[in-house]
């Protein structure tokens, strides 16, 4: 009888040290998997933050007009005029006039776009980008050789042998108004498509006041690494155009 007792009293001890090894392996199990879910939980909380945060850097710095923008500078032939067929087969020209101004203070800025052909204002409302005008000089001076930037206007520039021509821009009152100015006619100006005189073309125009420092300079477009890109200092390297806030264009 004394050895069956005994015999009983091994078996239990050695089923208790069984259950007894299973329950610790089963709790270090558990708690090496609650720390690796606790560490995977903390590591999508993580990317989202991140994410989150290049979302919101990416808003501040590539607002949807940017985008907009962007992407009528890459598809530029299709929207600048050519009322001469000067640009060629392709339509194209490595030097361009870029810069982004808030000519209507609405805090959405335009974007000015164009060559020594012609020159377009765009504007992003609605979320479509929308074209503002095309400025280009009239038939008998064709290329603009210079654009100046002064006072919320635009001045677009032809020089003859003995003079030059001048179509002009600028906002007021609600309104675009348009110009034009031909030094061989001092008496004559236009302004929105109206015959008038130079005396009322220059209370809004101020050509004589064109300088040096007004002026704007061409931009060089090149394609690095099967991008975009734009030159936009001598001496630097090429921009791509998909890194580049455009705010840094603000004339």
């Amino acid at each position: 009888m004394n050895k069956n007792w005994s015999l009983f009293l091994f078996l239990l001890l050695i089923s208790c040290f069984i259950i007894s090894c299973q329950y610790s392996d089963d709790r270090i199990q558990d708690e090496t998997d609650h720390k690796r879910t606790g560490k995977q939980e903390s590591s999508l909380v993580t990317a989202q933050n991140t994410q989150e945060e290049n979302r919101k850097n990416g808003s501040e710095q590539d607002g949807s007009w940017q985008s907009a923008y962007k992407n009528i500078v890459i598809n530029s032939k299709y929207y600048l005029t050519d009322p001469y067929h000067l640009r060629g087969e392709n339509g194209l020209n490595l030097w361009f006039y870029i810069g982004i101004h808030d000519f209507n203070d609405d805090t959405v800025p335009e974007l000015i776009l164009g060559d020594r052909i012609s020159l377009s204002i765009f504007t992003y409302r609605n979320n479509t980008v929308e074209k503002v005008i095309d400025l280009y000089e009239p038939k008998g001076w064709y290329s603009i050789n210079e654009l100046h930037y002064t006072d919320n206007c635009l001045t677009l520039v032809s020089n003859g042998s003995d003079g030059s021509g001048y179509v002009c821009l600028t906002y007021r009152d609600g309104n675009y108004i348009t110009g034009f100015h031909d030094v061989y006619m001092p008496a004559m100006s236009v302004l929105n498509g109206e015959n008038t005189t130079y005396e009322e073309f220059k209370k809004i125009f101020h050509i004589e006041n064109l300088a040096e420092s007004s002026k704007i300079s061409l931009i060089k477009m090149v394609i690095d690494k099967d991008e975009l890109a734009l030159e936009l200092r001598d001496g630097e390297s090429a921009v791509p155009l998909s890194k580049l806030n455009l705010e840094e264009l603000t004339w």
